[in-house]
């Protein structure tokens, strides 16, 4: 990091960059909704009938620029809370909004500033290359011979690049389905991802909502209640509001 003093160009720069930063968490929220959630499934612990498995939004290029953006967000916030004498926001657009309201109270040598040029304006460039990328491909599982295939949205077969056999993306997309059922997630980690099986959006309240109303049982996994896609989209589908 420099330890040259923060100019006024650079200033800007840092200022423009936290002003992007709401908008560019909702576009990275976006990305990782087209996640290929499924095949990034992992273990999390057991059910009282048998073992689940914890299916995670997954978009490795968003998923980075995020983690990025909010370490550098964090970095800075709890850095400046020190010298304005505040606590720090928990989130990283309130992170971002906090310290848009202290930079410009703060002289440019100050320690506390010490490498947020470029740090921060390069974390928010960082996440706007993922945005603006061409539709990214989505994971519809792996062909027999151990191929994993991806398919863009609209895009009806794809073509293993391992054995050059074609397939169905509706098929991939239902064998997909039958394989995910059992596993769980949290209420807004199953409305990203269940669109892509479903094709119709689904809210995390609306989940929350259907287990406030014995419509689902969610269980606590890590400090967190996750439920089973089998079941959320079983309500989802019969259309109990």
């Amino acid at each position: 990091m420099t330890r040259e003093p923060l100019d006024p160009i650079q200033r800007d720069d840092v200022m423009r960059a936290l002003a992007a930063v709401p908008g560019l968490l909702v576009e990275l929220d976006t990305t990782l909704s087209r996640s290929d959630a499924v095949g990034a499934a992992k273990s999390a612990g057991t059910a009282s009938a048998g073992a689940r498995q914890r299916a995670l939004p997954y978009h490795k290029g968003a998923s980075d620029a995020h983690a990025a953006l909010a370490r550098t967000l964090r970095y800075y916030a709890l850095r400046v809370s020190f010298l304005a004498r505040e606590r720090a926001p928990r989130t990283s657009r309130d992170q971002a909004v906090f310290l848009r309201k202290q930079l410009p109270r703060i002289p440019g040598d100050a320690p506390v500033l010490i490498g947020i040029h470029p740090a921060l304006p390069a974390a928010v460039d960082a996440a706007r290359a993922i945005i603006d990328r061409p539709a990214e491909r989505l994971c519809i599982g792996l062909c027999d011979c151990g191929t994993r295939l991806y398919a863009t949205d609209g895009q009806s077969t794809v073509r293993c690049l391992g054995c050059d056999r074609e397939h169905s993306v509706m098929e991939r997309r239902v064998d997909m389905l039958s394989q995910a059922r059992d596993m769980v997630g949290t209420a807004t980690e199953l409305a990203r991802i269940l669109p892509w099986f479903s094709g119709k959006p689904v809210t995390a309240n609306a989940i929350r909502q259907w287990a406030a109303r014995g419509k689902l049982t969610g269980r606590h996994v890590g400090g967190e209640i996750v439920y089973r896609i089998g079941d959320v989209l079983r309500v989802h589908e019969a259309g109990r509001w």
